[in-house]
C-alpha cells in the first residue's frame, strides 16, 4: 500500500512539473514577422515589421488620406546595414511608401497596384504580395512583402533542450533501477 501511495505521489509531482514547465515555455501568440524588400531607381531597402505592428505615429492629413509610420527601423538601406529614421505608409493623396534612410535619401512612391495594408492608420494589417509603386519623377519601384522565415534557435536553447531530455531520461532510469523492499512483522 505504501508503494502505491508513493507511486501515485511521484506521478502527481511529475505531472505537476510537466504542466508547470509547459506554462513557463508557453509564449503568447503575436503577429507574423514580415520581410519588406523594396527596389527602385533610388536604391534598395530591406527591413522587417510585424504584420499588424502598432505604428509610432498615425494621422489623417485630408479626409480619406491617412498616413502612419515607424521610427528607427533597422535594415539594409542602399546595400548597407543601418537604421531608417522614418518609414511611413499612406492612402489617398498621401504617398504609399516613404523611406528616409542613410544611403537611400528620401524615397517616396505612390499609386500601388493594390493596397499595402488593410484596417486603419491606427491599427493597420500589412498585406503580402508584390506591389508596383510609381514616382512620376524617378520611375517605378517594386515592394515585395512576404512572411519572414522562422528564426533558428540559438545554441543555448538547444543545449537547454538536450539537458532537459537528459534529466528526464536519468530520472526515468533511476526510477526503474529502484528495488522495492517490503517489511512485514509477523
Amino acid at each position: 500500500m505504501g508503494n502505491l501511495i508513493m507511486s501515485l505521489t511521484s506521478k502527481t509531482i511529475l505531472r505537476a512539473g510537466a504542466m508547470a514547465s509547459a506554462l513557463i515555455v508557453t509564449v503568447p501568440a503575436h503577429a507574423a514577422l514580415l520581410d519588406f524588400n523594396f527596389a527602385g531607381p533610388s536604391g534598395t531597402a530591406v527591413f522587417q515589421l510585424d504584420s499588424n505592428a502598432t505604428p509610432d505615429f498615425a494621422k489623417t492629413v485630408i479626409a480619406g488620406s491617412d498616413q502612419f509610420g515607424f521610427y528607427n527601423v533597422a535594415g539594409t538601406f542602399g546595400g548597407i546595414n543601418g537604421t531608417a529614421s522614418t518609414i511611413s505608409f499612406g492612402t489617398g493623396i498621401i504617398a504609399t511608401l516613404n523611406i528616409v534612410a542613410p544611403n537611400l535619401g528620401f524615397t517616396q512612391f505612390s499609386g500601388s497596384s493594390s493596397p499595402l495594408f488593410s484596417g486603419t492608420a491606427n491599427n493597420p494589417t500589412f498585406n503580402t504580395g508584390t506591389f508596383t509603386l510609381k514616382n512620376p519623377f524617378f520611375g517605378n519601384g517594386t515592394l515585395t512583402v512576404s512572411k519572414a522565415a522562422p528564426p533558428v534557435p540559438e545554441p543555448a536553447t538547444w543545449a537547454l533542450l538536450i539537458l532537459g531530455f537528459g534529466a528526464i531520461g536519468a530520472t526515468m532510469r533511476s526510477r526503474r533501477d529502484r528495488k522495492s523492499t517490503t517489511v512485514s512483522y509477523a
